[in-house]
Protein backbone atom coordinates (compact mmCIF):
# COMPACT_ATOMS: atom_id res chain seq x y z
CA UNK A 1 0.00 0.00 0.00
CA UNK A 2 3.12 2.18 0.82
CA UNK A 3 4.10 1.53 -2.28
CA UNK A 4 1.22 2.42 -4.17
CA UNK A 5 1.33 5.93 -2.93
CA UNK A 6 5.28 6.37 -3.25
CA UNK A 7 5.46 5.86 -6.86
CA UNK A 8 3.07 8.46 -7.76
CA UNK A 9 4.83 11.18 -5.00
CA UNK A 10 8.22 10.30 -6.64
CA UNK A 11 7.25 10.60 -10.41
CA UNK A 12 5.80 14.18 -9.32
CA UNK A 13 8.41 15.84 -7.52
CA UNK A 14 11.01 14.39 -10.58
CA UNK A 15 9.41 16.09 -13.22
CA UNK A 16 10.01 19.68 -11.43
CA UNK A 17 8.14 23.03 -12.28
CA UNK A 18 6.04 23.42 -14.97
CA UNK A 19 6.75 26.54 -17.27
CA UNK A 20 4.36 27.65 -19.86
CA UNK A 21 5.44 27.08 -23.58
CA UNK A 22 4.72 31.58 -23.72
CA UNK A 23 7.12 32.21 -21.36
CA UNK A 24 10.47 31.40 -23.51
CA UNK A 25 9.11 33.53 -26.53
CA UNK A 26 11.59 36.43 -26.94
CA UNK A 27 10.43 39.62 -26.51
CA UNK A 28 10.30 42.18 -29.54
CA UNK A 29 12.80 45.20 -30.07
CA UNK A 30 11.87 48.54 -31.58
CA UNK A 31 15.07 49.56 -32.73
CA UNK A 32 15.12 53.37 -33.38
CA UNK A 33 16.42 54.32 -36.58
CA UNK A 34 18.69 57.40 -36.57
CA UNK A 35 18.35 59.42 -40.26
CA UNK A 36 21.44 60.89 -41.18
CA UNK A 37 21.14 64.71 -41.34
CA UNK A 38 20.97 65.13 -44.94
CA UNK A 39 24.46 67.61 -46.21
CA UNK A 40 23.69 70.68 -47.24
CA UNK A 41 23.95 70.78 -51.67
CA UNK A 42 25.53 73.42 -53.56
CA UNK A 43 22.57 74.25 -55.02
CA UNK A 44 22.33 77.70 -55.70
CA UNK A 45 19.40 80.48 -54.72
CA UNK A 46 17.99 82.32 -57.30
CA UNK A 47 17.17 85.35 -56.87
CA UNK A 48 13.98 87.11 -58.53
CA UNK A 49 14.63 90.11 -60.29
CA UNK A 50 13.03 93.12 -58.97
CA UNK A 51 9.51 94.09 -60.16
CA UNK A 52 9.39 98.11 -59.63
CA UNK A 53 5.93 99.03 -58.76
CA UNK A 54 3.88 101.58 -60.78
CA UNK A 55 3.45 105.00 -58.70
CA UNK A 56 0.30 105.35 -57.59
CA UNK A 57 -1.96 108.08 -59.01
CA UNK A 58 -3.91 109.90 -56.45
CA UNK A 59 -7.54 109.93 -57.01
CA UNK A 60 -9.19 113.53 -57.46
CA UNK A 61 -10.97 114.51 -54.07
CA UNK A 62 -14.45 114.76 -54.29
CA UNK A 63 -15.82 118.30 -53.68
CA UNK A 64 -17.35 119.42 -50.49
CA UNK A 65 -21.15 119.66 -52.06
CA UNK A 66 -20.26 115.84 -53.07
CA UNK A 67 -19.27 114.43 -49.59
CA UNK A 68 -22.45 116.09 -48.09
CA UNK A 69 -24.82 114.23 -50.77
CA UNK A 70 -22.47 110.99 -49.70
CA UNK A 71 -23.05 111.76 -46.04
CA UNK A 72 -26.63 112.43 -46.47
CA UNK A 73 -27.48 108.97 -48.44
CA UNK A 74 -26.47 107.05 -45.63
CA UNK A 75 -29.31 108.47 -43.00
CA UNK A 76 -31.23 106.40 -45.27
CA UNK A 77 -31.44 103.06 -43.06
CA UNK A 78 -32.14 105.47 -40.21
CA UNK A 79 -34.46 107.77 -41.55
CA UNK A 80 -36.63 105.20 -43.24
CA UNK A 81 -37.85 103.41 -40.04
CA UNK A 82 -39.90 106.38 -39.89
CA UNK A 83 -42.44 106.22 -42.53
CA UNK A 84 -42.39 102.35 -41.59
CA UNK A 85 -43.51 102.74 -38.18
CA UNK A 86 -46.37 106.15 -38.74
CA UNK A 87 -48.07 104.59 -42.17
CA UNK A 88 -48.95 100.98 -40.33
CA UNK A 89 -49.65 102.94 -37.39
CA UNK A 90 -51.96 104.92 -39.18
CA UNK A 91 -53.71 102.19 -40.64
CA UNK A 92 -54.17 100.74 -37.17
CA UNK A 93 -55.58 103.93 -35.65
CA UNK A 94 -57.76 104.30 -38.65
CA UNK A 95 -59.26 100.83 -38.11
CA UNK A 96 -60.00 100.86 -34.38
CA UNK A 97 -61.32 104.60 -34.89
CA UNK A 98 -63.63 104.43 -37.44
CA UNK A 99 -66.69 104.77 -35.40
CA UNK A 100 -64.79 107.23 -32.54
CA UNK A 101 -64.63 110.61 -33.55
CA UNK A 102 -61.76 110.90 -30.96
CA UNK A 103 -59.39 109.07 -32.72
CA UNK A 104 -59.60 111.12 -36.15
CA UNK A 105 -56.50 113.70 -34.85
CA UNK A 106 -54.50 110.89 -34.33
CA UNK A 107 -55.34 109.35 -37.51
CA UNK A 108 -54.50 112.50 -39.46
CA UNK A 109 -50.73 112.88 -37.12
CA UNK A 110 -49.85 109.36 -38.38
CA UNK A 111 -50.43 109.88 -41.96
CA UNK A 112 -49.30 113.30 -42.26
CA UNK A 113 -45.98 112.18 -40.11
CA UNK A 114 -45.64 108.99 -42.56
CA UNK A 115 -46.31 111.18 -45.62
CA UNK A 116 -43.94 113.42 -44.93
CA UNK A 117 -41.27 111.24 -44.15
CA UNK A 118 -41.37 108.70 -46.50
CA UNK A 119 -40.65 111.02 -49.44
CA UNK A 120 -37.90 112.22 -47.53
CA UNK A 121 -36.21 108.66 -47.07
CA UNK A 122 -36.99 108.50 -50.79
CA UNK A 123 -34.85 110.85 -51.91
CA UNK A 124 -32.11 109.39 -49.16
CA UNK A 125 -32.29 106.17 -50.74
CA UNK A 126 -31.83 107.51 -54.13
CA UNK A 127 -28.83 109.26 -52.69
CA UNK A 128 -27.42 106.20 -51.38
CA UNK A 129 -28.26 103.75 -54.00
CA UNK A 130 -26.98 106.33 -56.89
CA UNK A 131 -28.86 107.82 -59.47
CA UNK A 132 -29.64 105.03 -61.86
CA UNK A 133 -32.47 103.92 -63.22
CA UNK A 134 -31.75 100.12 -63.68
CA UNK A 135 -29.63 97.80 -61.79
CA UNK A 136 -28.45 94.62 -62.14
CA UNK A 137 -29.39 93.39 -58.84
CA UNK A 138 -32.93 92.79 -59.14
CA UNK A 139 -33.81 92.97 -55.90
CA UNK A 140 -32.13 96.53 -55.34
CA UNK A 141 -34.25 97.47 -58.62
CA UNK A 142 -37.65 96.80 -56.94
CA UNK A 143 -36.14 98.19 -53.86
CA UNK A 144 -36.08 101.55 -56.22
CA UNK A 145 -38.68 101.75 -57.47
CA UNK A 146 -41.31 100.08 -55.30
CA UNK A 147 -39.43 102.92 -52.70
CA UNK A 148 -39.86 105.52 -55.11
CA UNK A 149 -43.86 104.72 -55.05
CA UNK A 150 -43.93 104.52 -51.26
CA UNK A 151 -43.08 108.32 -51.27
CA UNK A 152 -45.02 109.71 -54.24
CA UNK A 153 -48.24 107.98 -52.29
CA UNK A 154 -46.93 108.91 -48.82
CA UNK A 155 -46.96 113.27 -50.50
CA UNK A 156 -50.54 112.08 -52.28
CA UNK A 157 -51.52 110.83 -48.71
CA UNK A 158 -50.57 114.34 -47.16
CA UNK A 159 -52.19 116.21 -49.61
CA UNK A 160 -55.38 114.09 -49.51
CA UNK A 161 -55.37 114.55 -45.85
CA UNK A 162 -54.72 118.40 -45.86
CA UNK A 163 -57.71 119.06 -48.21
CA UNK A 164 -60.15 116.59 -47.08
CA UNK A 165 -59.10 116.00 -43.03
CA UNK A 166 -62.96 114.55 -42.66
CA UNK A 167 -61.81 111.55 -45.01
CA UNK A 168 -59.34 109.79 -42.16
CA UNK A 169 -62.44 107.82 -41.21
CA UNK A 170 -63.45 107.04 -44.96
CA UNK A 171 -63.60 103.44 -47.23
CA UNK A 172 -61.33 104.97 -49.34
CA UNK A 173 -58.89 106.09 -47.24
CA UNK A 174 -58.78 102.57 -45.34
CA UNK A 175 -58.06 100.70 -48.74
CA UNK A 176 -55.48 103.35 -49.17
CA UNK A 177 -53.82 102.34 -45.73
CA UNK A 178 -54.11 98.97 -46.27
CA UNK A 179 -52.13 99.19 -49.83
CA UNK A 180 -49.49 101.39 -48.53
CA UNK A 181 -48.88 98.81 -45.62
CA UNK A 182 -48.73 96.00 -47.56
CA UNK A 183 -46.18 98.04 -50.02
CA UNK A 184 -44.06 98.94 -47.10
CA UNK A 185 -43.95 95.29 -45.71
CA UNK A 186 -42.63 94.19 -48.81
CA UNK A 187 -40.41 97.14 -49.18
CA UNK A 188 -38.85 95.98 -45.73
CA UNK A 189 -37.79 92.65 -46.99
CA UNK A 190 -36.33 93.99 -49.89
CA UNK A 191 -34.08 96.27 -48.16
CA UNK A 192 -33.08 93.23 -45.31
CA UNK A 193 -32.26 91.10 -48.30
CA UNK A 194 -29.67 93.78 -49.46
CA UNK A 195 -28.13 93.61 -46.20
CA UNK A 196 -28.53 90.46 -45.53
CA UNK A 197 -29.15 88.37 -48.12
CA UNK A 198 -32.64 86.59 -49.39
CA UNK A 199 -32.82 84.12 -46.53
CA UNK A 200 -32.17 86.56 -43.95
CA UNK A 201 -36.27 85.77 -42.49
CA UNK A 202 -35.42 81.70 -43.18
CA UNK A 203 -37.10 79.45 -40.35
Amino acid sequence: MRRAFAIPLLLILSAGPVVPAHAHKGHERNEAVETPAAEPGNASVATAPAVTQPEETEAPSSSAFERLLDWLGRLHPSVVHFPLAFLPAALFTAVIGRRRAGFDEATRFLILAGGLTAPVAMLLGWLDGGWSLWDRDQIMTVHRWLGTAIGVGGLGLVAWVLARPSHVRGNAMLAVLVVMTAAILVQGWHGGALIHGVDHLAW
